[in-house]
């Protein structure tokens, strides 16, 4: 049996998580990633929210983007289409979450915000112009809610250390402390990706 496409996912994956990682690179879901950085104990529900957001709206828009009509539309055109996608994703979640397993109202806002998120919404995006298949397109939503995970640790961990450092002058204390660190994380994962900053 023919293993590639196990190989392939996996590489995505580890793509997204740690070159790409779009928390770090492109800002997505960075404010919710310092929030539950904060307060972690939805930290791996909110995670599991994104990677299947991600994953079945992804799939979803790639195969829209097999149908020539729709694959040659422009770009606003297809943030309409994956907007809309998104949207019906969720509605027919929430419809099933609530009335079948009885979902609480915390719960359902909860799953609005991981939804709703910008990184939920580049996903589809980058599997278009990274021109992914089916399977790189499932190891890519999954990536995706791997980076958030990974973003939120690390950036929970800098809190820490960074609360406990009486080193820091005042005026650079908590929330300017906190966007110093967040920086300089992004720019190491800016530093993996190979890409230039000042092209």
């Amino acid at each position: 049996m023919n293993m590639t496409w196990f190989f392939d996912m996996l590489s995505v994956a580890m793509y997204t998580v740690f070159v790409q990682n779009l928390v770090f690179n492109g800002g997505y879901a960075s404010s919710e990633a310092l929030m539950l950085a904060k307060k972690p104990r939805r930290l791996w529900m909110f995670s599991a929210m994104i990677a299947f957001f991600s994953t079945a709206t992804a799939l979803i828009c790639r195969a829209l983007d097999l149908v020539p009509r729709i694959s040659g539309f422009s770009p606003a055109i297809h943030f309409v289409i994956f907007s809309a996608v998104l949207a019906i994703v969720f509605v027919i979640t929430a419809v099933v979450l609530k009335f079948a397993l009885g979902a609480t109202e915390k719960f359902l806002g909860t799953l609005a915000m991981a939804a709703i998120n910008t990184l939920v919404l580049a996903t589809p995006f980058l599997n278009r112009s990274a021109a992914y298949t089916f399977a790189e397109s499932i190891a890519s939503g999954i990536g995706a809610g791997l980076a958030f995970i990974v973003a939120a640790a690390l950036i929970r961990k800098g809190l820490h250390r960074i609360s406990q450092n009486k080193d820091i002058p005042k005026a650079f204390r908590g929330t300017p402390a906190a966007f110093l660190y967040v920086a300089l994380l992004s720019l190491a994962f800016s530093g993996f990706s190979g890409g230039s900053l000042f092209s």
